[in-house]
């Protein structure tokens, strides 16, 4: 028969695999959880929604050489500023009143040398 032959010893495609750690020209590690066993970069495979405060993450880490694959739990703790929406039926904890993140510095005392006073009489 006609075109019978050896097939070549080589892949039909060649594609290798290629881990974005860039997004848009910018470092993404904000978007990578660490790997616990090596700390590399690890990207989110999958996700499962267990509940509306709790979500499972299928996890890659992007170390060839150690190549493990994990499940995270990612859990919702307390909200540090409410946003715009009203939902009444989510049971969703305020941040306690002492752990919140401030943004203004402390007040200054009245007597702070380094203090320029707007309304100097003298």
């Amino acid at each position: 028969m006609s075109g019978e032959g050896t097939m070549r010893a080589q892949p039909l495609a060649y594609a290798p695999l290629q881990f974005r750690l860039h997004s848009g020209g910018r470092n993404s590690n904000h978007a990578l959880v660490a790997c616990p066993k090596c700390e590399a970069p690890a990207f989110i495979r999958d996700s499962e929604q267990l509940t509306e405060k709790v979500k499972h993450l299928i996890c890659h880490c992007t170390n060839s050489g150690c190549g493990h694959v994990f499940k995270m739990e990612l859990a919702f703790v307390h909200t540090l500023v409410a946003g715009n929406l009203d939902r009444p039926d989510l049971d969703l904890p305020v941040c306690p009143r002492d752990q919140v993140t401030h943004i203004l510095p402390p007040p200054r005392g009245a007597n702070d040398a380094d203090q320029i006073s707007m309304f100097d009489t003298g």
